[in-house]
């Protein structure tokens, strides 16, 4: 259980990151270092983190009903 469960938290990050960096470079048409900080001050939020980190936390949840790991209750 605890490898799926690794498994899974690898999957979910890889393509979380990998969606991210598609849609920074094909739909924004912009590199990843114009994406990565945004241009808020004092206060530098980094982007391509928080949007690679939900998304892989989307996908976490999908392919956690697939690879019956439960970490999610019923």
């Amino acid at each position: 259980m605890l490898g799926r469960r690794i498994l899974l938290v690898v999957i979910s990050f890889a393509i979380g990151y990998a969606v991210t960096y598609f849609i920074v470079t094909v739909l924004l048409d912009t590199t990843v270092a114009e994406f990565w900080v945004g241009p808020e001050q004092p206060v530098n939020i980094p982007y391509f983190l928080l949007v690679g980190f939900f998304i892989a936390l989307a996908v976490g949840i999908w392919l956690d009903k697939f690879m019956g790991t439960e970490i999610l209750p019923k």
